[in-house]
C-alpha cells in the first residue's frame, strides 16, 4: 500500500499516531487494525513516525491535513498493474490556508517537512 493511501486509511479509521521518546505510539479503536494493516504500518514505520511529528501533507496547492475521505478514480483496467494502486483512488485534503477540501492522486502528495525552528 502506498504511504498516502495508508495515512488516509488510518485517518479514516480514527487511528492516532504520536511521536514519543520511545518512538511511534499508535492508538486505535478496538478491532480496526487488521493483520494486513499492521504489516503495512510496520513497513512504513519511519514515515509514520515522521508524519506523527508533523501531521501535515504538502500538495501542489499548499499544506493541508488528511480528512480520511477518498473517491474511486475512474477506470483503471487499461493501466499497468504496477501503477493501478496509485490511480485507484483520490484522497481528500483540507487545505490549511483556506479550509477548502480538494481530492488529489496519492502520488502527488508528500509528508510536510519541518522548516527552520518549527
Amino acid at each position: 500500500m502506498m504511504l498516502m493511501l495508508l495515512l488516509s486509511e488510518l485517518t479514516r479509521l480514527q487511528v492516532q499516531l504520536s511521536a514519543t521518546s520511545d518512538g511511534l505510539h499508535v492508538q486505535a479503536p478496538t478491532g480496526v487494525l487488521t493483520d494486513e494493516l499492521r504489516q503495512t504500518m510496520a513497513e512504513h514505520r519511519a514515515d509514520l513516525l515522521r508524519f506523527a511529528r508533523l501531521p501535515c501533507i504538502e500538495t501542489i496547492d499548499g499544506p493541508g491535513v488528511l480528512t480520511g475521505n477518498r473517491r474511486a478514480f475512474g477506470i483503471i483496467e487499461f493501466v499497468a498493474p504496477e501503477r493501478q494502486e496509485r490511480l485507484r483512488y483520490t484522497i481528500d485534503v483540507r487545505l490549511t490556508h483556506d479550509g477548502l477540501e480538494q481530492f488529489y492522486l496519492p502520488g502527488t502528495l508528500w509528508i510536510a517537512e519541518q522548516r527552520g525552528n518549527e
